[in-house]
């Protein structure tokens, strides 16, 4: 006589079929996360990390400036993905006037991508403004800092925007 298996002896299999396929998923995709991007922004990460209380004792000292900084970005032309753009910042003093003796650098950067940011001396426009043109690879949200200088005093903008 044989011993014939009970009714629904394959019922517990399918719980570790199930757990089989979810660590197999989860594999796939820690390798594919691991071997795509390395996880780091910054450049010198640890190097500007040591500078954590230089930064913080700069932006008091920009607070304390009283500065009023205006940013408008423009499209000028696109052509299929990339766009052209005009950027023109607007320096005032505590007391409303240009900032004079002003020189700046922009940076356009991806939020998204790397090997995409676009970096470029900003030109004098007018007492208290600078700006210019610069060519973007992607539409969609960019980070533009411009970085400022006058008579010793420095200034950091950084505004997140969306080009069209």
């Amino acid at each position: 006589m044989t011993k014939q298996r009970a009714p629904g002896w394959w019922y517990p299999w399918i719980f570790v079929a199930f757990f089989v396929v979810i660590v197999t998923v989860n594999g796939i995709m820690m390798f594919f996360a691991f071997d795509s991007w390395t996880g780091l922004e910054t450049k010198d990460h640890y190097v500007k990390g040591l500078a954590y209380d230089n930064n913080v004792s700069g932006a008091k000292a920009q607070k304390a400036l009283g500065w009023d900084v205006k940013l408008v970005v423009r499209p000028i032309e696109s052509n299929g993905d990339s766009r052209k753009v005009a950027y023109q910042a607007t320096f005032l003093d505590h007391d409303g006037k240009p900032v004079d003796g002003l020189k700046a650098h922009a940076f356009f950067i991806r939020p998204t991508s790397e090997g995409l940011d676009v970096d470029q001396a900003a030109e004098v426009m007018g007492p208290g403004v600078v700006g210019g043109e610069v060519m973007l690879s992607l539409h969609g949200q960019w980070k533009v800092r411009i970085h400022a200088v006058s008579k010793g005093r420095q200034y950091q903008l950084v505004e997140r925007v969306v080009v069209e």
